[in-house]
């Protein structure tokens, strides 16, 4: 039986073997053999196609599936591993400085926060700075512990300085209360010793005055001094001068002044200066003494033994009306302290 022959089934001449393709995958070539797909790859053959041969590709061309492009990889989230890193680095330093350690806990707190978080994308895969993240958890927790001791070590030291201040207030109080009573009390001592001083100086000045009075006496009166010294001024006498005399005022009032002394003390006493009495008229003129050349005149010793009595008499002219009062000094010297009496009365 003879079997038909297609119009375009007539032998063809042998193809010349193709260029070698420089792009072609490994194994292909001049002599490579035509791969036939694997069962179930390469498209599905249509109507009057073979199976394992593209559309529109020659009979016997071998088939090669399309290059599959593998998919981009994620990039990895770093960010929250690198903040928490510079935040803890940030509240370290914070917590380091006595005048910001209280800011130092927002960024310390943040580093823990985030490097947590960064860690959960680390072990999910989606970061790969672990390290990053561990730092900033470790750096953020020492921030935060040291913005806690620093704060406790200011709150201590600002304690202490409150504490130091008001013990030296209390220092300077006391200093001040014991100053200022220090001071009243001296204050005190002194008026008590100005007050004493003052009633001293009052009471001498008293008993000098009373001294005084007791030493101006009146005509027959008697004075102790305190050496023991006794004297007494008898009343005026009138007196007649005999003998040779000197030239007397008109109408003077002659008067005899009898002085007589007795050494009532336990040691002699001295009478330098006190021979002759001093003598003032009522204008309180000095008055000389009269001296005649009867010898009635007597003259005090020079001293007076323990118990010696001793008296002295002169003669004096008083001017017309100057004789009422008239005065009769006594003085006496006891080593450097002197001391007068005074007797003051009427010539006659």
């Amino acid at each position: 039986m003879t079997v038909p022959v297609p119009p375009d089934s007539s032998p063809r001449p042998a193809e010349e073997p193709a260029a070698a393709d420089p792009w072609a995958p490994p194994g292909q070539g001049q002599d490579a053999a035509p791969t036939v797909p694997a069962p179930g790859f390469g498209p599905a053959a249509g109507p009057g196609q073979i199976p394992g041969q593209a559309p529109g590709q020659a009979p016997g061309a071998p088939y090669w599936p399309p290059y599959a492009m593998p998919a981009p990889a994620p990039q990895p989230r770093n960010g929250l591993g690198i903040a928490a890193m510079v935040l803890g680095i940030v509240g370290v330093v914070l917590g380091l400085t006595i005048i910001l350690f209280w800011l130092s806990w927002l960024p310390a707190l943040l580093a823990v926060v985030f490097g947590v978080i960064a860690l959960g994308h680390v072990r999910k895969g989606l970061a790969a700075n672990r390290a990053m993240a561990l730092a900033g958890v470790v750096l953020g927790v020492t921030g935060l512990l040291v913005s806690v001791g620093t704060g406790v070590f200011v709150v201590n030291r600002v304690q202490e300085v409150h504490r130091e201040q008001k013990a030296q207030a209390e220092a300077a109080r006391i200093r001040f209360e014991t100053a200022t009573k220090a001071a009243e009390e001296r204050a005190a001592k002194e008026k008590a010793r100005i007050e004493a001083e003052r009633q001293r100086l009052a009471a001498e000045q008293e008993k000098r005055a009373a001294d005084e009075r007791a030493r101006r006496l009146s005509f027959g009166q008697s004075y102790t001094y305190p050496d023991g010294l006794k004297v007494t001024m008898a009343a005026p006498e009138p007196y007649v001068p005999r003998g040779g005399v000197g030239e007397t005022p008109k109408d003077a009032t002659i008067v005899q002044v009898r002085i007589t002394v007795v050494n009532t003390g336990p040691a002699e006493v001295s009478l330098l200066g006190s021979g002759l009495p001093t003598v003032r008229d009522a204008k309180g003129n000095l008055v000389f003494t009269l001296i005649d050349g009867s010898g009635r005149m007597k003259i005090l010793a020079k001293s007076l033994a323990p118990g010696e009595e001793a008296t002295g008499l002169t003669a004096y002219a008083l001017p017309a009306g100057a004789g009422d009062p008239f005065s009769v000094r006594f003085d006496h010297t006891m080593g450097t302290e002197y001391k007068d009496v005074i007797w003051t009365g009427p010539a006659g």
